[in-house]
C-alpha cells in the first residue's frame, strides 16, 4: 500500500510540476515573436488569438505604460497619444534585430 501511495504521489507531483509555468517575461514573449511594438508606442500581439497568459501580459505592460505616457505627457505639455507615438518611435530605433513591429497600417513585419 506505502508503495502505491508513493507511486501516486510521485505522479501527481510530476504532472503538477509539468503543467506548471513561470510568468512569461516580456523580453522572453518578444523572442518568441509573440508580442510586438506598435506605432502607437504599445504592446501588441504578433498572432491572433494570445493565449490567457500573453494577454494578460500586454494588458499589464500596456496600463504601465499608458500611466507612464500620461506623466511624462504632462511634463511637456503634449497629449498622451503624441507621447506614446515619440516613444514608440524611440523603441522602433531600439528594437533588436529579429523583433516583430507593427506599421501604422498594421501590418506586423521583423525588424
Amino acid at each position: 500500500m506505502n508503495k502505491a501511495f508513493s507511486t501516486i504521489a510521485a505522479l501527481l507531483l510530476l504532472i503538477s510540476f509539468s503543467t506548471f509555468s513561470a510568468a512569461l517575461s516580456m523580453d522572453q514573449a518578444k523572442a518568441q515573436g509573440l508580442i510586438g511594438e506598435t506605432s502607437s508606442g504599445y504592446l501588441g500581439s504578433v498572432k491572433s488569438g494570445p493565449s490567457a497568459a500573453v494577454a494578460n501580459l500586454i494588458k499589464s505592460i500596456n496600463v504601465q505604460r499608458k500611466a507612464a505616457f500620461a506623466t511624462k505627457a504632462t511634463k511637456a505639455g503634449v497629449s498622451v497619444s503624441v507621447m506614446a507615438k515619440r516613444v514608440a518611435q524611440r523603441l522602433f530605433q531600439k528594437a533588436a534585430k529579429g523583433a516583430y513591429l507593427q506599421s501604422p497600417a498594421g501590418k506586423w513585419y521583423k525588424k
